[in-house]
C-alpha cells in the first residue's frame, strides 16, 4: 500500500517496504556496536553515520529497486540517523548538488518519534513505524522533537535524483 499526502500542496509519499531479517539484523548490530552520541549537522545528542556499514549495500539495492520502479528515482547520498533518549533533529531541509529532487527516510526501528513537516506557518506530523518509507521534496523543512525512549530510533535518510539524471 502506498499513500500520498498533499501537505500544503506538497506531496509526501508514505509507503511500506519490508527488509530481510538478515539485512535488518546487520544494520541494528552496526548501530549497537558504533553508537556514540554527538551533535552532527541536524542531529542533537544522537548518532549520524555517513560512511559504509554492514547491510548498506543490500539496503541500497532494495530501496533503489523500489524507488526506480515506482517513482523513477534513485539514491545519490545516504546516511544512518539514530536518536536515543531525548535526542532530536533540528529543523532542516536537505541540500546538495543541483540534481537532487527529493529526500527520503526509511525507518528501521519500531519505536519512532513523529516527523514534523513545516511550510507557510503550518505543521503536519506523521508517526512512522518499522519499514515505513517517506519521500518528500528535498527543500521541505522537517524536524523531530525530543522524546523519552528506551529504544533507539533508527532510520536511513537519503537524497534522491531522477533515474534519467546524468544520462
Amino acid at each position: 500500500m502506498i499513500n500520498t499526502y498533499n501537505l500544503f500542496a506538497t506531496p509526501v509519499t508514505h509507503a511500506k517496504m519490508p527488509l530481510t531479517y538478515s539485512t535488518h539484523k546487520k544494520i541494528i548490530s552496526f548501530v549497537e556496536n558504533n553508537y556514540n552520541e554527538d551533535e552532527l549537522r541536524s542531529i542533537v545528542n544522537g548518532f549520524q553515520f555517513h560512511g559504509d556499514f554492514d547491510g548498506k549495500e543490500e539496503l541500497d539495492s532494495n530501496l533503489n529497486t523500489f524507488l526506480e520502479n515506482i517513482l523513477k528515482l534513485k539514491i545519490c547520498h545516504s546516511w544512518l540517523n539514530v536518536l536515543g533518549n531525548d535526542s532530536y533533529n533540528k529543523p532542516h531541509y536537505h541540500t546538495g548538488n543541483s540534481t537532487i529532487s527529493y529526500s527520503g527516510v526509511y525507518y528501521l526501528s519500531a519505536q519512532n518519534n513523529n516527523i514534523n513537516f513545516a511550510k507557510d506557518g503550518e505543521v503536519f506530523e506523521l508517526r512512522p513505524i518499522l519499514f515505513d518509507l517517506l519521500i518528500f521534496p528535498y527543500d521541505l523543512l522537517h524536524y523531530v522533537l525530543p522524546e523519552k525512549r528506551n529504544e533507539k530510533r533508527i532510520c536511513y535518510s537519503f537524497n534522491l535524483i531522477n533515474i534519467n539524471e546524468g544520462e
